[in-house]
């Protein structure tokens, strides 16, 4: 670990720890297999007061910053990733709502995020990063705004019961609102059917002539794109500190059957090409690690964090794929059977290579990032 967590840190990161082996891991396979989180899992996470980890507690949360709440998420995808997913799309948006809204947003729509959960809807059907090509719009009439659109591919769609919501307020401006399901006009479409991250949902949402004030809109009018921005460098942070749990969860699980596995009486282990898979997801972990931790601090710091949280991202979501990969040819046979938790480690990695942008995306930020600071 590179950064030294505080005294109440700590304390968070043991209460995790604790619930996440207790609670979380008995679960992991299960939630794979079922799709979903089992019902009393997901009130012990509301309960404990997972949901307001990042709320200040003028909101009735914890008030823990990034370095807290990317601890946690990797404490929990060390576990099982699906959990860790879920909070991510979560504390991502709330984020926004605490950068973005107006007091009184805050004071009505923040207190519920320590029960009910958020997601950032951007994405729609005929479009993914390329924003402007997006069709879904809000019109202003009087006082109010009529929205209506669709978007998709939304982490914790179909669960989350508040979104932030980018739509086209110009022919070539984005805007940000703030949308309840309990709004008339609102409605839940299909959950995704993918093949990793089973117990997080993926799904869309249909906006039909939904009316909201004024109050609703986050920030300014034509500010969408910076705050979509802002949830993916978040995000990213989140993201790698899921990759870099996921990697360690494959460590684990191949540390464990390594040593217990015998081949003509002795434990694989001691076999030079077992400990060479074993010392790569090692080493990749940690320098996951690094970099989502650096991420975190910059952020904290109140320095620019984008070019280090996209690195994090694109290094994790490489590595702990290849990470679960070696975890299975260290298992061999069993490794690629369901009656273990590798294959399932590799379908949940492949997702981060698509979540909060492409890996070719990534690397396209990333090098623009670099040319820019050496012409500087």
């Amino acid at each position: 670990m590179s950064i030294k967590l505080t005294q109440s840190q700590v304390m968070l990161h043991q209460m995790v720890t604790d619930f996440a082996d207790k609670e979380v891991k008995p679960l992991d396979m299960l939630i794979d297999k079922q799709r979903d989180f089992p019902k009393k899992l997901w009130d012990d996470l509301v309960n404990t007061g997972f949901l307001g980890l990042v709320l200040p507690e003028e909101y009735g949360g914890a008030g823990f910053d990034t370095i807290a709440s990317s601890q946690t998420i990797y404490d929990l995808a060390s576990r099982n990733a699906s959990v860790a997913f879920t909070l991510e799309g979560h504390y991502k948006t709330v984020d926004q709502v605490l950068k973005y809204a107006t007091p009184a947003l805050k004071e009505t729509y923040l207190p519920q995020a320590n029960h009910r959960i958020f997601g950032f809807a951007s994405t729609e059907p005929q479009g993914g990063s390329n924003v402007m090509g997006h069709t879904a719009k809000a019109v202003k009439e009087g006082n109010k705004w009529i929205l209506n659109g669709n978007k998709t591919m939304i982490t914790n769609g179909g669960l989350a019961q508040v979104y932030c919501v980018l739509l086209k307020t110009a022919p070539m401006e984005l805007s940000c609102f703030l949308v309840d399901e309990d709004m008339n006009g609102f409605k839940h479409g299909k959950r995704e059917e993918f093949i990793g991250m089973n117990g997080t949902p993926v799904g869309e949402i249909f906006l039909e002539d939904v009316v909201v004030s004024e109050e609703h809109l986050l920030g300014k009018i034509g500010q969408g794109v910076e705050i979509g921005d802002n949830a993916h460098y978040d995000a990213r942070i989140l993201m790698g500190a899921i990759a870099a749990g996921i990697t360690q969860h494959a460590l684990t699980i191949a540390v464990d059957y390594a040593k217990k596995r015998e081949a003509i009486d002795t434990p694989i282990i001691q076999l030079h090409s077992i400990q060479t898979k074993i010392t790569e997801i090692a080493i990749a972990k940690e320098n996951t690690q690094l970099l989502y931790q650096e991420a975190a601090k910059l952020k904290e710091a109140g320095k620019s964090y984008a070019k280090v949280a996209t690195m994090a991202k694109s290094y994790g979501s490489r590595a702990a794929v290849t990470a679960a990969d070696h975890a299975l040819q260290v298992l061999g046979a069993y490794g690629y059977s369901k009656e273990y938790p590798v294959e399932h480690l590799i379908r949940d990695a492949r997702a981060l290579q698509l979540a909060e942008g492409s890996l070719e995306k990534m690397m396209i930020e990333i090098a623009k990032e670099v040319v820019n600071e050496g012409e500087e």
